[in-house]
Formats: structure tokens, sequence, C-alpha cells
């Protein structure tokens, strides 16, 4: 083990292809080390991390180590015996659920406790009674909360977290790993990408609608989507319902690196986040946003809850009411017949993740989060 601190990392599956935040932060902790726990195991060889651990669903209540009585210790107990022998500092929750669930061990071993919030935690989770009534045990027992933008902690400090309590911590991307490049018009069809789960909240029907209006008016497209989820087959109903089998290519889930080229060979980038009808929201906002940016993609979205605040609207970014996909089909229909456009909104993307999003400069601001709650100083 590393004589650097070591923090703690929960999150019950590691990792989904859609939570590549948290993998950004844990890949560029340079003054602390990062210890992940999880209760299941996926995509490790695209999200590699030094030390990974797993442990039981909390169902498994009898699992666990003897005592020297004999009696066999509970799932807490073992997790507070493991972190102790690991020589951790601080405890980090992915997800409010997670931190809930970590409270008892919060409680026995006495460290500080992060709990990261990220979208549908505060915002369709807190829909229901009980959730409410957990997090009211997590506020008064976590020691820090961590959000993407300054709605999200408007919005945590209205389910009733102390606002002492949250600390801003942006969306980071790795810039090395998004090479540059102009996009300059070019002959033939104007290359449409999206990027996200086939959820509600992501918006990929108004995409579509989106699409087919632009094609009615004119724009030759090829619309290239990547992604899966439980609105597939509603998906795919609408191509057909909109004769948009042509312009429309579904790629399915793919690996990092496959987005990573898709970003490259794009020349615009769609995202519509809505609220779903649950209340499910981004929370903050979708990561494909940044790192498009970070590419020079030009980038079609909506006024959704943290969005404005990581895209810069008007120069990087043409943004829409949400659930609105006439508004969003004029900024397509624009945009693809103004290809002139293209280099300065990618030069603006650029700039402003570089200045605001960076990760090296986010992820030295989350260690100093982290040695401030441990009382401990940092190196480095």
């Amino acid at each position: 083990m590393s004589v650097r601190p070591v923090v703690a990392h929960f999150r019950a599956i590691y990792l989904q292809r859609s939570e590549t935040f948290i993998y950004r932060y844990l890949s560029h902790l340079t003054r602390v080390w990062p210890v992940v726990f999880a209760q299941a195991v996926q995509h490790l060889d695209e999200f590699p991390v030094p030390t990974l651990e797993t442990y039981p669903p909390l169902r498994w209540s009898a699992w666990g180590i003897r005592d020297r009585l004999g009696r066999r210790q509970g799932r807490e107990p073992f997790l507070a015996w493991r972190i102790r022998r690991l020589g951790a500092v601080l405890l980090h929750a992915h997800f409010g659920p997670q931190g809930h669930a970590l409270l008892p061990l919060r409680r026995q071993t006495g460290l500080p406790m992060v709990t990261s919030f990220y979208g549908y935690d505060m915002s369709m989770l807190p829909r229901d009674p009980e959730w409410r009534a957990r997090y009211a045990d997590l506020f008064a027992g976590g020691d820090c909360f961590l959000v993407e933008g300054r709605g999200m902690k408007e919005r945590l400090a209205a389910l009733g977290c102390p606002p002492e309590k949250i600390r801003l911590q942006r969306i980071a991307i790795d810039l090395d790993l998004l090479p540059f490049r102009e996009r300059r018009g070019h002959p033939g069809p104007v290359r449409l990408l999206f990027c996200a789960r086939f959820s509600e909240k992501k918006g990929l029907l108004d995409a579509l609608r989106a699409a087919a209006a632009a094609r009615d008016r004119g724009v030759d497209l090829a619309f290239r989507i990547v992604g899966d989820g439980e609105l597939r087959d509603e998906v795919e109903r609408t191509i057909q319902e909109l004769r948009l089998e042509r312009v429309v290519q579904l790629l399915g889930m793919r690996p990092y690196a496959d987005v990573l080229r898709e970003l490259e060979s794009a020349d615009l980038l769609i995202q519509p986040s809505r609220t779903a009808a649950d209340g499910d929201t981004e929370g903050g906002a979708p990561t494909i946003l940044l790192e498009a940016q970070a590419s020079g993609l030009p980038v079609l979205s909506t006024r959704h809850a943290d969005i404005p605040d990581v895209v810069a609207e008007g120069k990087s970014a043409l943004l829409a009411p949400e659930g609105d996909w006439e508004a969003l089909a004029d900024h397509l229909a624009a945009l693809c017949r103004e290809p002139e456009r293209w280099a300065e909104m990618g030069r603006a993307g650029r700039g402003h993740v570089a200045e605001a999003h960076d990760i090296r400069a986010e992820a030295r601001r989350l260690e100093e989060i982290y040695f401030g709650l441990a009382g401990i100083r940092g190196s480095g």
C-alpha cells in the first residue's frame, strides 16, 4: 500500500460506462491513494484502479469474520476492520443511497465521510417520503456533500442539507484524451452524434424529432447514436414512424475508446436532456457535453439542470428549452446550413473546458477537501 493517505471509495457497481466521471477523478488523484470498494465489478479493463475490494450486498447481513469469541460479525464490522487495516483516513460514497448505506460504517470507524450526488439520487428519489427520511439521517451523519453545479447545490439545500456542508466539485475532463480538431464544412451529410443511455431524461426522442424536422427542411444528416437502455423499443418505433431509417445508425453501448473515436469524427453533438415523468433529471450535466466541447464539437442541448453552467451558451453551444424539439430543430438546421460557425464554436468550447473543468485542477481541489476533513496536511 502507498504511503499516501488512503481514501476508501464506495460504488455498488464498479464501473458502468455511463459513470466515467467517477473514474476520471479516481485516475487523477496523486496525493491520496484511492481504494475502491464495490459489490459488483464490470468493465475493469476499461477503468482500472490500483486497489479494488469487493463486499457482499446489504442483504448478506450474516457474512463477515469471527471475533475472538467465535461470534460471526456482520458486514459493517468486517468493513470497519478492513478499513482500519488499510489505514484509510476518509470514506467517499458515490451517489446518495451509497452514502446512507455507509452511515453505520461511518459511525463504527469514526472517519469523516464525503457523499457525491450526481442526478437521480437528488431529483427522483426524494419524491419518496422514505428516502427523504433517509436523507435527513445522511445529512445529519455525513460530513461533506459534493455537487456538480449551482443548481444541484440549491436543490440539495432545499432537501434539508445544511448549506455549510455542501461543496461544489465540477465535472472534470482529461484534455489529453481529447485531441482538439476544428470542424469545417465538407461534402456529404452533416455527421450528428448522440451518446447516452436510452432513458427519458436524456432526450433522445426529442433529438430524433429534431433530426426529422431538419431533414424535412432539406438538411442532409447522418445521425449516429451511441447507447442503449429501457427505451430501445420506443426509439426504434420512433425511427420508423419518422422515416429516419436511412438517416440514423444505432451503434449500441460502446467502450469509452469507441466513444472518443465517435467524438473525433462527428461534426455536431446533440444532447437535449429533459425532466422525466418520474421526476428524474440530470441533476448536474452530462459529461459528454464537456468531452464534446473539448474535442471542438459545437453542441446542441437544452436549458436543463446545470447544463447552462457547463457550456458557453451562444458561443460553444446553442440551447433550447427542455422538451422543445421544434426549437432544437431550428438550431440544428441553422448550424447545418452555416458550417462556417463550427470552428469558432469549437475553439470557444475547448477554452471553456480548459478554464473551468480540467481534471488536474479539479482533482487537486478534491484532495484539498479530503485533507481538510481528515485534518492532515497535503503534500506536493
